[in-house]
């Protein structure tokens, strides 16, 4: 096989998931409390509908959190709506706070996969990372754990969930790493 890809767990997508959910309530209730205490009509219908896509938005949330239904439900976008919302309505600083919560949440909950190729490793960082061969001491794949060691005594290692490891031969992985060190 000339190069391979890895996935490796998400650690910080529950804590994302808890602070949407945090967001989205805020969300409802602030639109909740312009909706009932506002007597124009453009603002009043703003944040009606602004109610109406965060509470959508928060049940949608629920049922993929509590049951992993509804993968494709991005609650970001959502969020972004909102985020428009709130500028339509005159309101810029939480409108600029939710688009940035949301552009972080859209990075935050993408896969992180590992490509190992002849040409060197992309890892998965904030900016990517490409770590040629000559910059690697070492890559090994043994029970469950990734280690990558760089030259610079920097040592990479992640603990892969038990099915994306079962779906990685090891051996094979290994020897792919060793001949691309020894080249």
């Amino acid at each position: 096989m000339s190069e391979y890809s890895i996935l490796l767990p998400n650690e910080k997508a529950k804590t994302y998931q808890y602070v949407t959910l945090f967001i989205l309530l805020i969300n409802c209730f602030a639109f909740g409390y312009v909706f009932f205490n506002t007597s124009g009509n453009r603002l009043h219908n703003i944040s009606l509908f602004g109610l109406i896509i965060g509470y959508v938005a928060l049940v949608l949330f629920l049922i993929n959190f509590f049951t992993g239904r509804l993968a494709s439900f991005r609650a970001e976008i959502a969020l972004i709506i909102s985020a428009l919302l709130w500028m339509a309505s005159g309101t810029y600083l939480p409108a600029a706070c939710i688009i940035c919560f949301a552009v972080i949440g859209f990075y935050a909950n993408r896969p992180f996969r590992v490509l190992f190729s002849e040409a060197g490793i992309r890892y998965p960082s904030f900016p990517v990372k490409i770590y040629s061969w000559k910059e690697v001491n070492n890559a090994i794949l043994k029970d469950n754990v990734l280690t990558i060691d760089l030259a610079n005594n920097k040592l990479i290692q992640v603990v892969l969930e038990k099915k994306v490891a079962a779906s990685v031969d090891e051996t094979a992985f290994n020897a792919f790493c060793k001949r691309q060190l020894d080249n």
